[in-house]
C-alpha cells in the first residue's frame, strides 16, 4: 500500500504517492517561495545597491562629463558650445604655462619624495633599534600627519613670515645680525619652502611604512651575512634593501600620487608666486577653471593630466611585479 504525505494544516493540502510522481501545488504558492528564494540569493546585491549607485554616480559621471566638454568649446567669451574636436587637448599640449606647471611639479615631486625617503628610513633604522622611549617618539612624529593640510599650510605661512616669522629670528641668532629673507616672495626660497613643509608633514608617514618593512625581515638572513664576513653597511645594502624592495617601491609610488596632486599648501602658501612660478599642476587647472572659467580647456588639461599619472603608475607596478 502506497503512504501518503500532507502538508501541516492550514495549508493547502497536497497528496504526494510513492507510487504517483505527479505534484499538485497551488501557483501562488510556488510563485512566493521563486520570490523568496531570488530575494535570498540576491540579498547581498540589494543591499549594497544604493551605495554602489551613489559612488558610481559621483564616480562614473564627472569622468563621463568631462570628457564630453573637453570636446566643446564651453567657455563666457564664445557664444553657444561648438564642438571643436580635439582643439582643447592641442591647445593644452601646446600652452607653456601648463608645461611649466607640470615642470614645478616634477620639481617637487623628485626633490620631496626622494627627501622623505632618504630621511624616513634613516629614522625608521633608528627607531627599529633599542631607543629609550620609544613609543613616545613615535606618537609625536606621527603628529604631522594627523594634521590637515590647510591647517599645515597657515602654520607654516606665519613660520615663514619675513617680519614676525620664528625662522628668521632663529636665523638672526646664529649668524648674529637681523635677517629678513621673504621666503615666500622669491622663486628659489618659495620652493624650499614649499619642499620643507612637505618634509615636515609627511616624513612620519614614509617612516611608518618603511618601519614596517624593516620589522618585517628575517633577522637570521642578517646573522647567515655577518657569519659570512659581510659588513654592517654590506648587509644593509646586499640583504635588507632587497627584501624590503617591494615595500619601498609601494611607499614611494603612494607618496608620488599624493605629491603629483599637491594643491593645498600652494594654494596656501604661494598662490602659486612669485608671479606663477610655484604652481603646480593641480593649482594651475583649477586657477584656468575656476578662477577663469575655460571648463572645456580644463577638463581636457585634466585627461592630459590623467594619462600621465596612468602611465606612472602602470611603469611602476610594471618594476615591482617583475622583481
Amino acid at each position: 500500500m502506497a503512504s501518503s504525505y500532507y502538508w501541516p494544516k492550514g495549508a493547502e493540502e497536497v497528496k504526494l504517492s510513492q507510487t504517483d510522481t505527479s505534484l499538485s501545488i497551488v501557483p501562488g504558492v510556488v510563485g512566493r517561495s521563486r520570490g523568496q528564494s531570488w530575494l535570498r540569493k540576491n540579498q547581498g546585491w540589494l543591499m549594497v545597491g544604493p551605495c554602489l549607485a551613489i559612488m558610481l554616480g559621483m564616480g562614473i559621471f564627472p569622468l563621463i562629463f568631462s570628457i564630453g566638454i573637453s570636446f566643446i568649446r564651453w567657455e563666457p567669451k564664445i557664444p553657444g558650445r561648438p564642438f571643436v574636436w580635439f582643439a582643447n587637448y592641442k591647445d593644452v599640449l601646446t600652452s607653456i604655462e601648463f608645461w611649466t606647471a607640470m615642470r614645478t611639479t616634477a620639481i617637487i615631486v623628485v626633490a620631496g619624495v626622494t627627501l622623505e625617503f632618504f630621511l624616513g628610513l634613516r629614522v625608521a633604522l633608528i627607531m627599529a633599534g633599542k631607543v629609550r622611549g620609544k613609543r613616545f617618539f613615535m606618537a609625536i612624529l606621527m603628529l604631522p600627519v594627523m594634521m590637515v593640510p590647510v591647517v599645515v599650510g597657515y602654520t607654516w605661512r606665519i613660520l615663514w613670515h619675513p617680519t614676525y616669522g620664528p625662522i628668521n629670528q632663529i636665523l638672526s641668532w646664529f649668524v648674529g645680525h637681523r635677517v629678513i629673507i621673504s621666503w615666500l616672495t622669491q622663486t628659489k626660497t618659495a620652493f624650499l619652502a614649499l619642499i620643507v613643509t612637505e618634509l615636515w608633514q609627511w616624513t612620519p608617514f614614509m617612516f611608518l611604512i618603511l618601519l614596517a618593512g624593516l620589522t618585517s625581515v628575517n633577522p637570521e638572513l642578517a646573522e647567515a651575512a655577518a657569519i659570512d664576513g659581510a659588513s654592517r653597511w654590506q648587509t644593509f645594502w646586499k640583504v635588507t634593501i632587497p627584501v624590503m624592495r617591494p615595500v619601498i617601491m609601494v611607499a614611494i609610488l603612494i607618496r608620488t600620487l599624493e605629491v603629483l596632486k599637491i594643491f593645498d599648501i600652494v594654494f596656501i602658501m604661494t598662490w602659486g608666486g612669485p608671479g606663477f612660478s610655484t604652481q603646480s599642476i593641480a593649482f594651475y587647472l583649477y586657477r584656468t577653471g575656476a578662477r577663469h572659467f575655460r571648463m572645456s580647456y580644463t577638463a581636457a588639461g585634466s585627461w592630459i593630466f590623467l594619462i600621465i599619472v596612468a602611465g606612472i603608475i602602470s611603469f611602476a607596478v610594471q618594476q615591482l611585479q617583475e622583481k
